[in-house]
């Protein structure tokens, strides 16, 4: 539930920088991740990763702690990217769905799994646009 309140909090942020984060204050135009973005966020969920795998391997009855654990950072580190309209969160949408698919439907959870297939094919679409957007926007006048 905690999680739940993060993407909230993430999506309020969201909807403040598409709306005002662009240059001069307008709306924010979807663009790829630099070096830098990924120097700084493949270490932040790396540790965000091991912190979370430890608590959930050692504190709760988690199932599969450290699956879990990266599945979730890295769903965080992919809705930060959302928030910037950076092109590259539909792509760690993509992978984490691939795999949250099959994690589902071992446990079960099959109705849960079909809701993971339906974020798959809604974050293909969201790559194609935003990258028909991106392509746009870049053309010249």
């Amino acid at each position: 539930m905690g999680l739940q309140v993060v993407y909230f909090v993430l999506s309020l942020y969201g909807w403040y920088q598409w709306k005002f984060g662009g240059a001069a204050r307008q709306e924010l135009r979807v663009t790829r991740a630099t070096t830098r973005t990924w120097m700084i966020l493949v270490p932040i969920n790396l540790a965000a990763w091991v912190a979370l795998g430890l608590f959930l391997s050692r504190h709760t009855d988690a199932a599969i702690p450290w699956l879990d654990a990266l599945l979730s950072t890295t769903s965080l580190c992919a809705q930060y990217l959302l928030t910037r309209k950076v092109l590259e969160n539909w792509t760690l949408w993509i992978l984490l769905d691939i795999v949250y698919v099959p994690t589902f439907l071992s446990r079960g959870l099959y109705a849960t799994a079909a809701l993971y297939a339906v974020f798959l094919a809604l974050a293909v679409i969201g790559w194609r646009e935003w990258r028909r957007s991106m392509t746009l926007t870049q053309a010249p006048a």
